[in-house]
C-alpha cells in the first residue's frame, strides 16, 4: 500500500488548499515546533479514525487523543475572517494505492482509493458551530465506473486495509512509542506473526492431517477387530487411547476457541480504547464541575454565615455604632449615681464596702493579722475591734453593696464599649468587603463553570454526566476484558500443560499398542498402507511448521538486531533476544541488560516493531506505509540521522514528521538527502499571512516548501 497524495482545506494550521505528494520509499516532512507537522499527523487521524492529539483543556503541556466529533478544526484566520452566519468547511482527501479488497488472493489487483472527509462550521456571534457530524467518504474507480462503499463498510475496511493487529506498529508518535505494544507479552508477538507470514498455514495442515490421522486410526481399529479378537489388555489399551485422543482434541478445540477468544478480546479491547479517546475528557470535565460545583457551595456557604453573624452583631453591637459621645457623656450620671450608692452607706468609712470584702476582713480576724498593713490584730485592741465594726457595716449595707457590685459592672461596661467602640466602623467594613470578595470570587467561579461548558462545546451539562458516565462504563469494560484476556490467557497455558502431559500418556500407550497388537502381513486392511503417509505427511508438516516457526522467528531477531544496531549508529549495548517476549541481552554473556537508557528502549521497540512491517512486505507481499511523528524524539542528533538512513530499505513508504532535520541546510542537507535515498522532502513554517500585520495566530498559517 502507497499513500499517494494528502490534499488539506482549513484544518488547523492549515489555510485554505493545501497538497502533499507522497512516494515509495523516505518521505520526510521537516518542521520546528508549532509548524504544522502534528497536523498533518491529525489529518490521517482525523480522516480514518476520526479522532485528533491536541492539548488538553486544562493543561496545555500535556495532548490528549480526543474525538474528532467535538473537536472544532478551523485556522484561527478564517474563524477571524468570517462574518456572523457564514459557512466554513473543514476537508481532508486522502488518495492511496492498495491491492483491492476484493482480491481472492494477496498482492492481486491494485486501486486507487479515495477517502475524502469534512465537516461544515458556522460563524456565531461568539462562537464556531458545527453543522454536521465529520463525515467520511471512501470510493474507487473500478472498470471505468466509480463505486462507493457504503458506511456500514467503513470500519471492515479500515480494518482490513490497516490490520488492528499491527496498526500501532504503522502509525505512531514518538512521545506515544511506550505504547507500541507490551513486547514482553508472548501473545503480541503471536498475533503480529500471523499478519506478517503464512504461518497460520501450516497450523491449519498440521491440524487436517492430525484430524486424518485420528480417524484412519480408528477404522483400522475397527476392521482388525473384525479379523482378530482383541484380548482384555487389548481392549483396555484402544479404549485408553481413544479417552487420550478425544481428551486431546477436546484441548485442541478448547485452545482454538480460547485463542480465537483472546484474539477477539484483544481487538474488542483496542476498540474500547479508540472509544475512550473521545470519552476521556468527560470524566476529566466532570471531575472539573464537581470541583467548581463544591467550591461555588463553599462560597455561598460562607456568604450565608458572614451574613447571618452579621445580623447577630448588628443586634448586639453595631447598633451602638457612632455613639462614642453619648457613652462618654454618661460619665455625668455615672458620678451622680455613685454619690447615691455612698448616701445608702451606714459607715462613714469613704472606703466602698467592697474593699476589701467581708471574707479578707473576717480572714484578718481570724489570723489576727492585717494583711493591708501586715500588721499583728489582737482582740481586745482598737484594730481588732474596727474590723468587727466593719464586718457589722457588711451585714447593714447589703442594699448599698449590690448597689456598687452593679455600679462596678455598669463602669466595666462603659469601658469595653469605649475600646470596641472606634472599631465597630472598621469591622463592619472589613465583613462587608470580605463579602464582596466572596461575591467576587463566586462570580469567577460561576463564569468557569459556564466557560467549561463553552470551551468543550457542550451546551447540556448532562452531556458531562453522560460522557463522564459512559467514559467510566468503557473503563469498567476495559477493566473486565482484560481480567477476561488474562484469564484466557491462562486457560491456553493450562491448556498447553494438559496438552502436553496427555501426549506423553499417548506416545507411551501408542507403544504399549505396537508391542501387544502387532498386525500381520497376512491380514489385508487398505487404511493401514494408507495410514503410513499420512503418519509421514503429519510429521513432515510438524516438522515443517516448527522449522518454519524457528526460520520466523530467527528472521524477525535478525531483522531487528539489524535495525536496533543501525537506528543506534553501530555501537549498541547489547543485542535483541526475542523468546516469549522481547528483551536486550548482553552479546558475550547473554545475560538481560536493565537500565538502559530511553534512546536505547526506544530503538528497541522501533527496530522490533519495523522488523514486522518490514518482513510483512517480504512474506506476504503485503506492504503497510510506517507513518511517523517524532519517531526521534529520544535520539540525539547523530543517532536521528542512522535512523533515517537506514529507513528506507526497510519498508515500502515511509512517512516521518520531524523537527530533528531542522538544522540541515544547504550542501549538508543535499548530501543526507542523496544518502537517506530519501524520495519527498517538505519543509514547513508557520508564518505571518500578513508581513505588515499583528504577530498574531489569527494572522498566521503553516506555509508547505517543497524541497525535492
Amino acid at each position: 500500500m502507497i499513500i499517494n497524495k494528502v490534499e488539506i482545506d482549513n484544518f488547523f494550521c492549515y489555510v485554505k488548499h493545501n497538497e502533499f505528494i507522497f512516494e515509495e520509499g523516505l518521505n520526510i516532512v521537516s518542521a520546528k515546533n508549532s509548524g504544522g507537522k502534528s497536523h498533518l499527523f491529525n489529518a490521517f487521524h482525523w480522516t480514518f479514525f476520526n479522532n485528533v492529539y491536541v492539548d488538553k483543556e486544562d493543561d496545555t503541556t500535556k495532548k490528549e487523543w480526543k474525538s474528532a466529533d467535538r473537536v472544532i478544526t478551523l485556522p484561527d484566520h478564517i474563524v477571524s475572517e468570517s462574518k456572523v452566519d457564514d459557512l466554513n468547511k473543514t476537508s481532508i482527501k486522502i488518495t492511496l494505492t492498495a491491492e483491492f479488497h476484493e482480491n481472492e488472493e494477496i498482492k492481486g489487483e491494485l486501486v486507487e482509493y479515495h477517502f475524502e472527509k469534512e465537516v461544515f462550521y458556522r460563524k456565531g456571534i461568539e462562537d464556531i458551530i458545527p453543522t454536521s457530524e465529520p463525515e467520511l467518504q471512501i470510493w474507487y474507480v473500478k472498470d471505468g465506473e466509480t463505486k462507493y462503499l457504503d458506511k456500514g463498510e467503513h470500519k471492515w475496511f479500515l480494518d482490513q486495509i490497516f490490520p488492528v493487529s499491527i496498526r500501532k506498529f504503522m502509525w505512531f508518535q514518538g512521545e506515544t512509542v511506550d505504547d507500541l505494544y507490551d513486547f514482553s507479552n508472548p501473545s503480541t508477538l503471536n498475533y503480529a506473526i500471523k499478519e506478517i507470514s503464512y504461518f497460520p498455514i501450516y497450523e491449519n495442515l498440521v491440524n487436517i492431517t492430525k484430524a486424518s490421522e485420528s480417524s484412519i486410526g480408528k477404522k483400522i481399529d475397527k476392521e482388525l477387530n473384525k479379523v482378530k479378537k482383541f484380548t482384555a489388555e487389548q481392549e483396555s489399551i484402544i479404549y485408553n487411547i481413544d479417552n487420550v485422543k478425544r481428551k486431546l482434541d477436546s484441548y485442541e478445540d478448547k485452545t482454538i476457541d480460547a485463542q480465537k477468544e483472546l484474539l477477539d478480546l484483544t481487538d474488542s479491547i483496542s476498540k474500547e480504547e479508540d472509544k475512550l479517546k473521545g470519552l476521556d475528557k468527560y470524566s476529566e470535565l466532570k471531575a472539573n464541575l464537581n470541583k467548581l460545583e463544591y467550591d461555588i457551595k463553599t462560597v455561598n456557604d460562607k456568604i450565608d454565615f458572614l451574613s447571618v453573624q452579621n445580623k447577630e452583631k448588628f443586634i448586639s453591637k453595631w447598633m451602638l455604632n457612632k455613639c462614642d459621645d453619648l457613652i462618654k457623656d454618661s460619665s455625668k450620671n455615672l458620678n451622680v449615681l455613685s454619690k447615691d450608692i455612698k448616701s445608702f452607706q451606714k459607715s462613714e468609712n469613704p472606703v466602698p464596702i467592697t474593699l476589701p470584702g467581708p471574707e479578707y476582713v473576717q480572714k484578718m480576724l481570724d489570723d489576727n493579722i492585717c494583711y493591708i498593713c501586715e500588721r499583728a490584730v489582737e482582740e481586745d485592741t482598737a484594730p481588732y475591734h474596727a474590723l468587727e465594726s466593719r464586718m457589722e457595716d457588711f451585714k447593714n449595707n447589703q442594699i448599698q453593696k449590690v448597689l456598687s457590685d452593679n455600679f462596678t459592672e455598669l463602669n466595666r461596661f462603659k469601658r469595653n464599649l469605649l475600646n470596641e467602640l472606634p472599631g465597630i466602623s472598621t469591622e463592619v467594613i472589613e465583613n462587608d468587603n470580605e463579602i464582596e470578595k466572596l461575591i467576587g470570587k463566586r462570580k469567577k467561579l460561576l463564569s468557569r463553570r459556564e466557560n467549561l461548558f463553552s470551551e468543550s462545546g457542550i451546551e447540556n451539562p448532562s452531556e458531562i454526566t453522560i460522557g463522564s458516565t459512559n467514559a467510566q462504563q468503557v473503563l469498567n469494560k476495559i477493566r473486565s476484558l482484560n481480567t477476561s484476556k488474562a484469564s484466557a490467557e491462562r486457560r491456553i497455558l493450562m491448556y498447553k500443560n494438559d496438552k502436553e502431559s496427555e501426549e506423553r500418556n499417548l506416545r507411551e500407550l501408542l507403544e504399549r499398542k505396537a508391542k501387544i497388537m502387532g498386525i500381520d502381513d497376512s491380514i489385508e486392511i487398505t487404511e493401514v498402507h494408507a495410514k503410513k503417509y499420512i503418519d509421514t505427511i503429519n510429521a513432515a508438516l510438524i516438522k515443517l511448521k516448527d522449522e518454519a516457526l524457528d526460520q520466523l522467528m530467527k528472521e524477525i531477531n535478525e531483522e531487528s538486531n539489524s535495525l536496533y544496531s543501525r537506528y543506534l549508529g553501530g555501537n549498541p549495548q547489547g543485542e535483541i533476544e526475542i523468546d516469549k517476549g522481547v528483551r536486550i541481552i548482553d552479546k558475550q554473556t547473554k545475560k538481560p541488560l536493565t537500565n538502559l537508557n530511553t534512546a536505547e528502549l526506544t530503538a528497541q521497540k522501533l527496530a522490533v516493531a519495523n522488523a514486522f512491517l518490514s518482513l510483512s512486505e517480504k512474506k506476504m507481499n503485503r506492504s503497510f506505509p510506517l507513518l511517523a511523528d517524532a519517531p526521534t524524539s529520544q535520539f540525539d542528533d547523530e543517532n536521528t540521522l542512522f535512523l533515517t538512513e537506514n529507513l528506507s530499505d526497510s519498508f515500502g513508504q515511509i512517512i516521518i514528521m520531524s523537527k530533528d532535520y531542522n538544522k540541515l541546510k544547504g550542501d549538508e542537507r543535499v548530501r543526507f538527502i542523496t544518502k537517506a535515498k530519501i524520495s519527498k522532502y517538505y519543509e514547513l513554517k508557520n508564518d505571518l499571512i500578513d508581513k505588515q500585520g499583528l504577530d498574531s495566530r489569527i494572522n498566521k498559517k503553516t506555509y508547505i516548501n517543497t524541497i525535492k
